[in-house]
């Protein structure tokens, strides 16, 4: 995987860095990466050589060793991790271990979490008796390993809350205990950092940032839309096929689509969930448009940004989202965009402006919105160009990583502080 190996390599420049003098050692960072995706990855990429870039010097750890990959397991087991604690830090080790009972609104999942934590202290034991500052970008396990380091070593840690754990049954997570442990908390929009705030009411306002999600702009160049030839127009929509991605109410949109005369073409793009696809394929045949619609399954990056730049429209019918990175993608490119009014979708698609949003209740909307981005190819356009703009202007990935680095630089002080 490319953007791994970048890590590694951004992170082995780092560590070079740090053995050339004292100031260089005064901040270390150390990411935990809990198995990321390719994107995730990526931005991961990016944010460690922004920190290397202010003298920080970033190591970045596996939460979960595996043989062959990554950092070699330490040795030992995780019993002789809790042993440790258990002799050393025996009050701080309990203490720990109830935040799960404690904090989720379930015992069930309390008792789940379990292998959870066993991996968390495993991971503070890697890292006791050597000071450092653990940033974990997800809120999930790895964020859990990061409050095991503050609490069982004494370090500090945050994390990056990309948007799931907050607005999908937060109390299961131990997201409190997360958000009062960390020095900090960054959040990857301003919806994010209000619903941090509802969450955990007493936490101090200016410990949650805002630092956007991003895509990296040269790997999605802008392309005026060119008129199209004759033939049915190419609906995209790039998302995986959970219930919380509606997809059902993207084919009833369809469906009443087609019910207007319109010729179009529907491509989905996005892995199968407990055999939905059969289920959606079914439903697509009874709406009467299985003909209009192409199920792609998983594809690769490169064959999604195909997909993008050829389709007339994107279109995303979730429930609830998170920080969509297929939206910023189709908006990177000069594809119109039409997106469910949901969480952050309205902070990052300006309506009417760089984009249309519907409510993903009702169909009849979304038709309504696609039919008059379709029929209307130079207002299409104009908020295409819009949508670029507002891209380059807040979630270009690079300019957001160097941000990240400056705000860690605040917070923690400077490698030359």
């Amino acid at each position: 995987m490319t953007a791994a190996r970048d890590a590694e390599r951004a992170g082995g420049e780092a560590r070079e860095a740090r053995g050339g003098g004292t100031a260089a050692a005064r901040r270390r960072i150390v990411y935990v990466r809990d198995r990321p995706s390719t994107a995730l990855q990526q931005v991961i990429s990016e944010e460690i050589r922004a920190l290397a870039a202010e003298g920080f010097a970033v190591e970045c750890l596996d939460l979960d060793p595996a043989p062959g990959g990554g950092e070699a397991a330490p040795r030992g087991g995780r019993l002789r991790a809790w042993w440790h604690y258990a002799l050393r830090r025996p009050l701080a080790l309990l203490g720990l271990a109830l935040t799960l009972p404690l904090d989720n609104d379930r015992p069930g999942k309390a008792v789940k979490s379990v292998g959870h934590l066993a991996l968390a202290v495993h991971f503070a034991w890697r890292l006791r008796g050597r000071p450092a500052h653990v940033h974990a970008h997800l809120a999930f396990r790895a964020a859990l390993a990061g409050l095991a380091h503050a609490r069982l070593n004494g370090g500090s840690f945050s994390f990056t809350a990309r948007g799931s754990a907050i607005l999908r049954k937060p109390d299961r997570y131990s997201l409190r205990s997360k958000l009062r442990g960390a020095a900090f908390v960054v959040a990857v929009s301003e919806y994010n950092r209000r619903a941090i705030g509802r969450l955990c009411p007493g936490l101090p306002p200016d410990r949650v940032m805002v630092n956007r999600a991003g895509v990296l702009l040269e790997r999605f160049p802008y392309r005026a839309r060119a008129a199209r030839p004759e033939g049915p127009r190419r609906l995209v929509c790039v998302a995986s096929l959970f219930p919380a991605k509606n997809h059902e109410g993207l084919l009833r949109a369809c469906a009443l689509l087609a019910e207007q005369g319109l010729d179009f073409r529907l491509d989905l793009l996005g892995a199968d969930s407990r055999d939905r696809r059969e289920r959606l394929e079914t439903l697509a045949l009874a709406f009467g448009i299985g003909d209009r619609v192409r199920f792609h399954g998983r594809v690769d990056h490169g064959e999604v940004a195909r997909h993008l730049r050829e389709a007339d429209l994107f279109v995303l019918a979730s429930h609830s989202e998170g920080a969509p990175v297929s939206v910023m993608e189709a908006m990177a490119l000069g594809t119109p965009v039409l997106a469910p009014r949901v969480t952050v979708l309205p902070e990052l698609v300006e309506e009417g402006v760089s984009g249309l949003l519907a409510d993903p209740r009702r169909p009849e909307e979304f038709a309504e919105r696609m039919a008059r981005l379709l029929q209307d190819p130079d207002r299409a356009a104009a908020m295409a160009r819009h949508a670029r703009e507002r891209i380059e202007r807040n979630y270009d990935m690079r300019a957001n990583a160097r941000a990240l680095a400056r705000l860690f630089a605040e917070r923690l002080g400077g490698a030359g502080a």
